[in-house]
């Protein structure tokens, strides 16, 4: 399973070693997840980290090693009505190269969180693993 983190979901998971981004992180490998993201999201994450104490960013050094980074998509060839040109590149990348798309973005992804993008699932972390442990493929965490 591809999943694809959005600038947000990185940022929670280096920012704090509870919840469900930071679980995402760790149980990726066992459960044979593979974690994507694009340059425009690191980027976004790199540049809101200095808000944070310095060992958000120690720990994000260590979270961005597990990412596999695909390149940035700008554009796709079917009809798009998403009114948040900043996260376009985030929906555009996520549908080129992950099943699902995990956001914390209320604000920007709120018409599409917990939805489809031509076939892309929209949800939060803590929603894929809720689901996960309720399909009986993941341990309470």
């Amino acid at each position: 399973m591809r999943l694809f983190l959005d600038s947000s979901v990185m940022i929670a998971g280096a920012a704090s070693a509870e919840g469900a981004s930071r679980a995402v992180f760790r149980l990726a490998e066992s459960h044979l997840w593979r974690l994507v993201t694009t340059p425009y999201a690191i980027t976004e994450t790199v540049r809101n980290l200095a808000e944070f104490p310095p060992q958000a960013t120690a720990t994000w050094l260590q979270l961005r090693s597990q990412l596999l980074i695909v390149d940035d998509v700008l554009t796709i060839d079917k009809p798009a009505v998403f009114p948040v040109e900043k996260d376009r590149p985030i929906l555009f990348g996520a549908l080129a190269s992950a099943d699902v798309l995990l956001t914390l973005d209320r604000v920007d992804f709120r018409r599409v969180i917990g939805s489809r993008f031509y076939g892309l699932e929209i949800i939060t972390p803590g929603m894929w693993l809720s689901r996960e442990r309720e399909a009986g493929r993941l341990d309470r965490v």
